[in-house]
């Protein structure tokens, strides 16, 4: 009914194709809040939370960090220096195997000249003794990168040790910190999702306010969109943050609540209906040809002698309505069930008209006399 006490005129049907690009729209709005509502969420979560390592620094101490690291250092040098003594070993097996072939090379020329009984040049005995004197060089060479090396080892072993003995210990003092860095990291879960709930609730509260109190506007796509994206993240965030256990009592509560408000509701439409729902079953009722408050058939004019099935009247072929009761289907006509008036004489043209629905069929008046008594 309007404010100026005049009944609504009842709403023109919605072209199909004006329905499908409504319905298209809604459902991409409603992805394009959840998109919305997911980037301020996402940006709220990449708030840093406590870092395992800060925390660790708090119950270690500094100087056993220190030692630790100047000891990794002293490692790495020496493992440096045994793989340069090994290339450098590496380079020295060459010469030796360089100058073992020279030798061998010129014995083999000087058994030879003594096999002919001819004396060796001087210039084969200085190559000869050339080659001794690299590869003893060598060989020395190869012997001290040798001791080197084990020297090192033997250093890197001492090393080691006092290594061991230092982690053991940032290990024990470190311990404690695994405790207390579960409890920061609990705490910092609980204020994002404090903080990211304290977001997102009030906008579910409103977007549930305004369908409920909009929801039968030409706004109720759109408001429908908000409630659904606006619900979708309030889940997604609880998931997220509440351990599984807790969430799957969460859920079900929440979803038993979601489904006693809808039935409140049905029932409160079932009990009080808004005028539009009740001239639909006005309507509905009279095209059923049944009393629309406690659906008793309404046996008036041929119907008189209908069959009543489940699927309605049925006019039976033996049964002929007696003469001038034809007339019956123009008179007035009360329910005899529940004594409602469903046809009286219309004010303006004096036909008989339907009395629980507003226009007549006649004439077209209005009837805005009373409110039409809501269906059992």
């Amino acid at each position: 009914m309007s404010k100026d006490g005049t009944s609504a005129p009842p709403r023109s049907p919605v072209p199909r194709s004006l329905r499908i690009g409504s319905f298209l729209l809604s459902s991409l709005l409603t992805i394009l809040i959840v998109w919305l509502l997911g980037f301020v969420l996402d940006d709220i979560g990449d708030i840093d939370g406590p870092t395992y390592q800060a925390i660790v620094d708090e119950y270690v101490d500094e100087s056993l960090r220190e030692r630790a690291a100047d000891l990794e250092l002293r490692i790495a040098g020496i493992e440096t220096r045994v793989a340069r003594q090994g290339e450098l070993q590496g380079d020295l097996q060459r010469s030796m195997d360089n100058a073992r072939e020279t030798m061998q090379q010129m014995m083999e020329l000087q058994r030879l000249s003594l096999e002919q009984e001819t004396p060796p040049s001087e210039a084969e005995r200085a190559a000869l003794a050339t080659a001794q004197q690299r590869f003893l060089e060598a060989q020395n060479r190869f012997e001290a990168a040798n001791a080197e090396i084990a020297s090192s080892n033997e250093t890197k072993f001492q090393l080691r040790q006092e290594q061991r003995v230092i982690e053991a210990t940032i290990e024990t003092q470190a311990r404690p910190a695994d405790d207390d860095y579960k409890e920061r990291r609990l705490a910092h879960q609980f204020r994002l999702a404090s903080m990211q709930l304290s977001f997102i609730v009030p906008l579910f509260l409103l977007a549930a306010w305004l369908f409920w109190r909009y929801g039968e506007s030409a706004y109720r796509s759109i408001l429908m969109a908000m409630l659904a994206a606006t619900f979708w993240k309030v889940g997604g965030v609880m998931f997220d943050h509440f351990p599984q256990e807790f969430f799957k009592y969460i859920a079900i509560v929440a979803a038993i609540v979601i489904v006693l408000g809808f039935l409140a509701w049905m029932l409160r439409k079932a009990v009080n209906p808004s005028r539009q729902l009740l001239l639909a079953r006005h309507r509905e009722a009279y095209r059923g040809h049944v009393c629309p408050v406690c659906a008793y058939p309404i046996a008036r004019g041929p119907l008189k002698f209908a069959l009543w099935t489940r699927k309605g009247p049925r006019l039976s072929a033996t049964a002929e309505p007696a003469s001038g009761q034809e007339a019956g289907a123009d008179t007035p006509y009360a329910c005899p069930s529940c004594g409602t008036t469903l046809f009286a004489a219309c004010r303006r043209c004096d036909a008989p008209r339907h009395t629980l629905l507003p226009f007549c069929e006649h004439c077209g008046d209005e009837l805005v006399a009373a409110e039409p008594a809501p269906a059992s």
